[in-house]
């Protein structure tokens, strides 16, 4: 016969292990809408950051180094989906996490690279404007130089071509 505090051993054995049962079993349906929860945070990650990689590109910054990555990001995304259909739930749940670690790097890169982007289009405009203003001052300097001497020339022209006077002797 077992001893008492085998039994006792083996009671809470027992006890424990069909209160992990019913836990799995409950899990399990929780586990679907987690999954589901993370590939949905998957996507909208994979859409801010390609939203900030569009956004970007149309202020003039070099995204080709970030295309490969939203890409792999975005095939994260699609087998997290399928290993959902086929019932892969912890396969999911890896495949969802990278999707989203993808598309934090590439939203991080799109910050820095929008800033630098502004930095360079700023620089750009002041540039611009600094040489507009310095055209305008030489474009002004010069003409009233080029006014100067072509009113000196034209007056000394003007003088040359004066009539002379002639007496007439009647």
């Amino acid at each position: 016969m077992l001893s008492r505090k085998l039994r006792t051993y083996f009671a809470l054995f027992f006890v424990v292990t069909s209160f992990l049962c019913l836990t799995d079993v409950s899990q399990a349906y929780g586990d679907e809408k987690e999954v589901l929860s993370r590939v949905s945070q998957a996507g909208n990650s994979l859409e801010a950051a390609f939203l900030s990689l569009l956004k970007a590109e149309r202020a003039g910054g070099d995204v080709s180094e970030l295309v490969p990555l939203l890409n792999s990001a975005l095939e994260y995304y699609f087998e997290a989906n399928r290993a959902i259909e086929t019932g892969e739930y912890e396969e999911a749940v890896l495949l969802a996490g990278k999707a989203v670690e993808t598309s934090n790097m590439v939203l991080d890169a799109d910050t820095s690279l929008l800033v630098v982007t502004k930095h360079v289009e700023e620089t750009a405009f002041r540039n611009q404007l600094f040489l507009s203003f310095g055209a305008i001052f030489f474009i002004i300097l010069f003409g009233f130089l080029g006014w100067g001497l072509f009113k000196g020339y034209y007056v000394r022209r003007l003088l040359g071509l004066r009539p002379e006077v002639s007496v007439d002797e009647s």
